[in-house]
């Protein structure tokens, strides 16, 4: 095999075992959300993204400039691709292969691209732009151009001789462009010798800058890092300097104080402690990057880290409660079910259990440093390991093959317990022993291998107390038990009379024991763990839904059908309970419950609501498995087969909300500014108004509500869905929108309210009634001038009369109905007509009187 390309292999698998290390030692990997635009137009290349204050990211892109507030995409063209992007306060701007510019808001209230560069004839291919203090600094190999954004000057800094520019760098404040011929520092204008304490003539490939304290991450050519202050350099002493140099570093950014993500070629996101040197986390396809390729990176906000790849977008979490164990290798099936036993985790799948082992391995790598001559010159190529490094230099034209030097590294995979086979559903710890049940049967596992309870399927399993024995419900509708002696688990046949469906036991403080079925439960009293009764208490509303319970203090609950019952004991039956919601999903085990209302997850005891922090569940739209996983955290499965490892204490408590804000107002035929007073015409139908509160955690981490006064003053119900306010009719008046949003924790943010106006069409407007009073008014005029002279045009005149005071009878109605503003149903509304014509029937009458004393003739007996 080909050398490197088996050291290539060789070090995928190291980054593997060492991001699975990393890993384990912290709880389990970042949390990933993945984002892709579903619009064939947007292409994923990217060259660098920035956020505004309004928390929208940017992505400059060769289609141009990418926009995404949490919930939808959009694409701005620029004048060819746009290679940089930066921010500066409110602006966005944008350097391109035809110029540079920034983003506005445009005639359509959508943002589009404005050219800044119209005088810089030379302004092409800006690969590099930065803000630095109140300027904007845009690059290409041949210039830099300096912006004042308040001024739209531009001042421009040239390349001198052969000196070609390879893009721009922030360092502690001050601004570098790197060049072929080093580093060069801007400076009044001016391109000087960087002054920079530089050590062992650094050749500096990328920067990333920390406003507090003022410190920038260096990273230099040979996989050298620096931390660069006011003060001077310090160099990094990295502790996985050769994994890092081997995938290629490209980029960086501080996403805290104490961490600091390193972009690769090849290994996707390496995330290291600034401060010690020691890696925290690796972020690659082997935990759920889709590609470890990465183009830029961007922290957001809430120290989310953004890394654009081949396939998208994915935001890394590393502050979130949530660890990911899904992405060790050896895991198999669809997750169904998982526990932390003896400090060891299994989970169960689909296809079986699996525990995660740690295992050491010890490899023989070959060392390797090859000399090769090319047109007389001699290249070298260093080894792959900073310890496996020759002094000796080879002679042109020699090739010396391997000395092999013992490597040992720890590794974590998920392995397979022996003697499961199928589905496993429930774990529990029994006794100091850990019991897998499913439709194998029931097993219990001790060092990697299942030892036989029983072979029938088994559908719940629950160790009691009061008895001091398991009961197992199996899917033959029996109830078998079994008690623990010096022989291991042997069947005491306690309920062996009990042919029932049960989907659940559980056992509350008075030591009775309950066995949830679909129509009814069985209570099974104890004394002094002995069955003294079997009680068979119905259902008031059975369902064929499955049925689990709690007890909480001294009241029992069952949740079944949608419905919450509590059991009475006067009455000896479960009655519906509705101080609690209607639960829409619910989980119970270990003697927890766990239910979801509709908004959120909830338990029914407030203490573990608060301590937990229950609320952060509802990041995910549907949760299969819920168990405690000790020291006050969670077990969660999710419907994308994800194990999660939640911990309410580690919860944020200072995420940053970003502004609730209208982003667009439509109709049918047109979109309408947000900036200025909104009027539409009643002909338009539809009116639709769009309101984002942006964020990343998950669509349903923020729920909306609107209420619109002068249709009513009631708020709609919570929802993510309701960011969006539509109308499809809307009678002519004047209307307020209000919006509000909730965030996670409970916080409510109001949106400024908008106002508008439904105008009517013109036809039944005032001005258009006057008009046609005024015209048929002239024509009354002309007809009784010709009437009083020749009898044939008195019919016309009088016809014409009536149509003006019709006419006036609807001016006058139009006024007084737009003067009192009355909104009701359509009969009470006919009634206000029909008064408003009462009103106005004098002046009828005094008008047809007048027009037909006009109208005859000044003599009648001619």
């Amino acid at each position: 095999m080909d050398y490197f390309l088996f050291m290539n292999k060789f070090l995928n698998v190291i980054l593997f075992s060492l991001s699975s290390v990393i890993a384990y030692a912290q709880q389990g990997d970042y949390f990933l959300s993945q984002y892709a635009p579903s619009e064939e137009r947007i292409d994923y290349f990217n060259f660098g993204m920035a956020q505004d204050p309004k928390g929208i990211i940017y992505f400059a892109s060769k289609g141009g400039v990418i926009e995404f507030d949490g919930r939808n995409w959009d694409l701005i063209a620029t004048p060819g691709p746009a290679f940089s992007i930066t921010s500066l306060g409110d602006e966005v701007f944008v350097g391109c292969h035809h110029g540079f510019g920034k983003l506005i808001i445009g005639q359509e209230n959508s943002r589009i691209y404005q050219s800044l560069s119209q005088n810089q004839t030379d302004a092409e291919e800006i690969f590099s732009c930065l803000s630095s203090k109140d300027k904007i600094l845009f690059a290409n190999a041949h210039s830099v151009f300096v912006l004042a954004p308040g001024s739209g000057k531009v001042d421009k800094i040239n390349a001198k001789g052969e000196v070609t520019f390879t893009g721009l760098l922030a360092i502690t404040g001050n601004t570098y462009v790197k060049s072929n011929s080093g580093l060069l520092k801007i400076e009044n204008g001016k391109l000087v010798a960087a002054t920079f304490p530089w050590a062992d003539n650094l050749d500096v490939e990328f920067s990333a800058s920390l406003t507090s304290p003022n410190l920038t991450f260096i990273g230099c050519a040979g996989g050298r890092f620096f931390l660069a202050s006011t003060s001077g350099l310090r160099e990094i002493n990295v502790a996985d300097h050769d994994i890092i140099l081997h995938n290629g570093p490209i980029s960086a950014a501080w996403v805290s104080e104490d961490l600091v993500a390193i972009g690769t070629l090849r290994g996707g996101v390496i995330f290291i402690n600034p401060q010690t040197g020691v890696t925290q986390e690796i972020t690659n396809f082997y935990k759920g990057l889709p590609d470890n390729e990465v183009f830029s990176l961007l922290v957001d906000r809430n120290s989310g880290l953004w890394v654009a790849h081949d396939y998208g977008f994915t935001r890394i979490a590393p502050f979130l409660p949530f660890k990911s164990f899904s992405h060790y290798s050896g895991l198999e099936g669809n997750l169904l079910c998982a526990k932390t036993f003896n400090e060891k985790i299994y989970v169960g799948t689909t296809i079986g259990l699996f525990s995660l082992e740690r295992r050491e391995i010890t490899e023989n790598v070959p060392s390797f440093q090859e000399t090769l001559s090319e047109k007389g010159e001699e290249k070298t190529k260093k080894g792959v390991f900073s310890f496996l490094k020759r002094d000796k230099k080879e002679p042109a034209n020699s090739t010396n093959r391997s000395i092999k030097r013992l490597f040992k590294f720890v590794d974590y995979e998920y392995k397979r317990v022996e003697g499961i086979e199928g589905k496993v559903t429930q774990l529990l710890e029994s006794d100091e022993e850990l019991l897998a049940a499913g439709i194998f049967g029931l097993y219990s596992v001790k060092d990697g291998k299942a030892i036989e309870i029983m072979q029938t399927p088994v559908r719940s399993v629950f160790q009691s107390k009061a008895l001091g024995q398991l009961l197992a419900s199996t899917m033959e509708d029996e109830i078998k038990s079994y008690a623990k002696g010096l022989k291991g688990w042997q069947e005491s046949h306690l309920l062996d009379t009990l042919n029932e469906y049960v989907s659940y036991i559980f056992e509350d403080k008075l030591e009775n024991i309950w066995l949830c079925g679909r129509t009814n439960i069985i209570k099974v009293e104890t004394v002094d763990g002995k069955i003294s009764a079997v009680e068979n208490v119905p259902y008031v509303n059975p369902s064929l839904d499955e049925s689990v319970g709690l007890a909480y203090g001294s009241e029992v609950y069952i949740a079944t059908g949608g419905n919450f019952n509590r059991y009475s004991i006067r009455d000896s039956i479960f009655k519906k309970y509705d101080s609690l919601p209607g639960p829409k999903k619910y989980f119970a085990s270990a003697g927890y419950f766990w239910f979801h209302d509709g908004h959120h997850w909830r338990t029914v005891d407030p203490r573990i609501q608060a301590t937990l922090k229950l609320e952060w569940l509802s990041l995910f739209p549907n949760i299969r498995f819920v168990a405690p996983a000790g020291n006050e955290s969670l077990w969660i499965i999710t419907a994308s087969n994800e194990l999660y490892k939640f911990s309410g204490g580690k919860a944020p408590t200072n995420q940053n909300s970003y502004p609730l804000f209208l982003r667009t107002v439509r109709s049918q035929q047109n979109r309408f500014s947000t900036t200025r007073s909104i009027k539409v015409s009643q002909s338009e139908n539809t009116l639709s108004f769009e309101f984002i509160q942006p964020d990343y955690l998950g669509m349903r981490a923020v729920e909306y509500r609107y209420r619109v006064k002068g249709l009513s003053d009631d708020w709609t119900i919570w929802a993510s869905a309701n960011n969006i306010v539509n109308f499809s009719y809307l009678p002519t008046g004047n209307y307020k929108v209000d919006v509000q949003t909730r965030d996670l924790a409970g916080k409510v943010t109001n949106a400024d309210q908008v106002k508008f106006e439904v105008e009517p069409p013109y036809w039944q407007q005032s001005w258009f009634y006057l008009l046609e009073v005024i015209f048929f008014g002239s024509m009354v005029y002309l007809s009784m001038s010709l009437s009083s002279g020749n009898k044939k045009y008195r019919i016309l005149s009088q016809l014409l009369s009536l149509l003006t005071v019709i006419m006036l009878i609807q001016l006058a109605q139009t006024i007084v109905a737009s003067q009192l503003s009355i909104k009701a149903s359509p009969v009470t509304e006919f009634f206000i007509q029909v008064g408003i014509a009462l009103l106005v029937l004098p002046m009828e009458n005094y008008l047809r009187k007048f027009m037909f004393r006009k109208g005859q003739p000044s003599n009648p007996t001619k």
